[in-house]
Parts: C-alpha cells; sequence; structure tokens
C-alpha cells in the first residue's frame, strides 16, 4: 500500500505551548494523523471525527473530537477529498453534512445581507438622493440590525491579511478593555466580537455592527494596555457613530442599492470591497477627529487614561516619520502632532488626573503574541 498523503496544517491542544502549533498531516483507513516538528503525533479517529468548514478563508477544514480538545486542521487542496475517500462510508456522511451546512451558511448570510440593504433602501431611498449631505441623517434613522449584517457579510468575505490568532489569553485581555468601554458608548446594543488576526500591522479596525479585528503588530508595539484599549475606544467610535454605514450610503447612492436590492450579487462583491477600503485604508478627516474625541470620552467615562491613544499615535509618528509609504494613509488622516494636541488639551479640560489601571499581566501578553 502507498504511503498516506501529506498536508500541511496544523493543531490545536492544550499538552502544546502557546496551544496550537504547525503540523504535517495525513489520512490512513482510519483516522487523521498530525505530526509536530519535535515527534509529537495527535491522531482522531473517524468514528468519533466531527468537522467543520470556516476560519478567515472560509476553507479551513477543522477536525474535532467530541469534547473539542483536540482540533487538527488544514486549508490544503484536496485535504477535504481525501478525507471523504479514506474513510469510506462513515467519513463520506460526514463530510457531506459539512459540505451542505456551508453552503447553507453562505446562502443565509447572503439573504441577511440583501435583507439589511432593502431596508436601508426603503428607509433611505428619498434621502440618500443627497449623497454626502444626506448620509449622516439617512444612517441614524436606521435600526442597528442592519450595521450587524452588513459587519458580518463583510467579517466572512474580507482577507484579514492573516490568520486568527488562538490563544485565551490575548483574547481575554482584549476583551476586559473593551468590557471597560462598552458601558460608556454612544448606542448601547452593539455585541462587540474581537479576532486577533496574526500579522506585522501595527493597527486595529471596525466593521459596521461591532466586529473588531486587532493584529498582533499592534499588540507587540504597545508598552502598556492603555494604548490598545485607546485604538480600541476609537475603534468603537467608528462603530457607534455608524461612520461605515455613512461611507456606504456616500459611495454607492441610490442606485447602487436599487441594484442591491435587485439581487445584484456583483453588487455584494462590490459592498465587501468598499468596506474592505473603508475600515483598513481609514474614514475621513473628519471622522478620524470625531472617533478620536468620542475614544477619549469613553476612556475617561470607563476611568482609563487617555493618554494611551495619544501615546499611540506617538508610536505611529515614530514608525511612519519619513517614510513615502505613510503619505497616502496621512493625506486622508489628521497628522499625528494635531491628534496628540487634541486629546492632551481634552485631557486637560476634564480635570482627570487619576485612572483604574488594567489588571493584566502586559508582559505576558506581548510575549504570547510574540512568540508567533
Amino acid at each position: 500500500m502507498n504511503d498516506p498523503q501529506t498536508f500541511s496544517g496544523g493543531v490545536f491542544h492544550e499538552s502544546i505551548e502557546g496551544g496550537r502549533a504547525g503540523a504535517e498531516i495525513s489520512i490512513d483507513t482510519q483516522s487523521v494523523v498530525a505530526r509536530l516538528q519535535d515527534g509529537q503525533q495527535f491522531s482522531l479517529r473517524f468514528e468519533k471525527l466531527e468537522l467543520e468548514i470556516g476560519g478567515a478563508s472560509g476553507k479551513m477544514v477543522f477536525c474535532r473530537n467530541d469534547d473539542r480538545s483536540l482540533t487538527i486542521f488544514s486549508e490544503a487542496k484536496g485535504f477535504l477529498k481525501t478525507l471523504e475517500h479514506s474513510g469510506g462510508l462513515l467519513t463520506n456522511q460526514k463530510v457531506d453534512q459539512v459540505k451542505k451546512t456551508s453552503r447553507s451558511n453562505r446562502r443565509k448570510s447572503r439573504r441577511s445581507v440583501l435583507l439589511g440593504l432593502a431596508v436601508i433602501a426603503l428607509l433611505g431611498w428619498g434621502i440618500f438622493e443627497l449623497v454626502v449631505y444626506g448620509a449622516r441623517t439617512a444612517v441614524t434613522a436606521l435600526p442597528i440590525s442592519v450595521d450587524q449584517q452588513i459587519g458580518e457579510f463583510a467579517m466572512e468575505s474580507m482577507d484579514l491579511q492573516g490568520p486568527i490568532l488562538e490563544d485565551e489569553v490575548v483574547t481575554a485581555a482584549i476583551k476586559s478593555m473593551i468590557d471597560r468601554l462598552q458601558p460608556h458608548t454612544a448606542i448601547q446594543g452593539f455585541q462587540y466580537k474581537v479576532t486577533v488576526v496574526e500579522a506585522d500591522i501595527m493597527n486595529a479596525f471596525a466593521l459596521p455592527g461591532g466586529y473588531l479585528v486587532v493584529y498582533t503588530g499592534l499588540i507587540r508595539k504597545s508598552d502598556r494596555p492603555e494604548q490598545v484599549a485607546g485604538v480600541l475606544a476609537h475603534e468603537i467610535a467608528h462603530v457607534t457613530k455608524r461612520h461605515g454605514l455613512q461611507r456606504i450610503g456616500q459611495t454607492i447612492g441610490i442606485s447602487g442599492l436599487a441594484g442591491l436590492l435587485a439581487g445584484d450579487i456583483g453588487g455584494l462583491a462590490v459592498l465587501a470591497e468598499l468596506l474592505e477600503f473603508s475600515t483598513i485604508n481609514k474614514y475621513s478627516r473628519d471622522h478620524e477627529t470625531e472617533a478620536d474625541l468620542e475614544g477619549v470620552r469613553m476612556m475617561l467615562a470607563a476611568e482609563i487614561d487617555p493618554q494611551g491613544l495619544a501615546e499611540f499615535f506617538e508610536i505611529m509618528q515614530h514608525e511612519q516619520g519619513g517614510l513615502p509609504g505613510a503619505l497616502a494613509w496621512i493625506s486622508t488622516h489628521p497628522d499625528h502632532a494635531s491628534r496628540i494636541n487634541d486629546i492632551n488639551k481634552t485631557l486637560q479640560a476634564s480635570g482627570k488626573t487619576s485612572f483604574k489601571p488594567f489588571s493584566v499581566d502586559w508582559q505576558d501578553v506581548v510575549q504570547r503574541v510574540s512568540k508567533q
């Protein structure tokens, strides 16, 4: 018998340092086997196998045991097909079911977005003809479920530029910051979902509805949690001020909404690209300034030191200073010095001098993302 075909992938298990490691995966007639570089081996027998398709790409195949203590995953070409045929009827049925579930989820997502866009078209039909001038007024009249539906679609469609970090300590640290800020947001009702992505990008962004993405590059460059909390406050402000929806209304207008409402799937792809450009390349100068000031307001209310946000801009200024590649970013943003000055003025006007620190081991968090 020929040696089983091998695929690149990885493993999640508590016995692995950091909880995760890359692995070489093979499939025999009875099980899925993952071998680490250090010789450690994990296996899942077909009869106890649970399957799921997802991840940032939507093509990652996750093989788990029933208590989810062990996960073997791969998105290598041919992995799912090989799995389907290796275990006979047992795996064939499981693969068929997970494919059906994946297709069903995609259809539901598209239907939800079309429904949300129908609401936008119906409620904003007369107002959006004003485009730039009417976008803010139109958005305030929409239910936040519209933001959530559009944000969910965009999150599933976007290339996050790296794998998702599965580290509970890091995720819990970020969540503790959101938990401090959430009670003080301008609009209640958003459910914030944070995703930490392994990429050397010193940034974070927010999608409509409360989907927050934080890159490990930002965490690595931050000296204290208040700096990351400041960025999160800024991004949450984009959500509560509904800047993403305003950008959509200003850009695609009535004709674009009408096309999406009519079932133009190509238009949905354009919407995803628009959101990706708006969030990663950021917003207008007015939106950025508004998000800065609203973020500082939330931080003061949550007793988090707003100097953290100013310090983040100082780090960005140092990282980007004199680089031609930064010019495009700066052209759509207030300059760092002005933003730092505005934050300091707001802090001085508040008269607040004492703040509550975060109860997290920040050095441990930074070390965890530095190992990736």
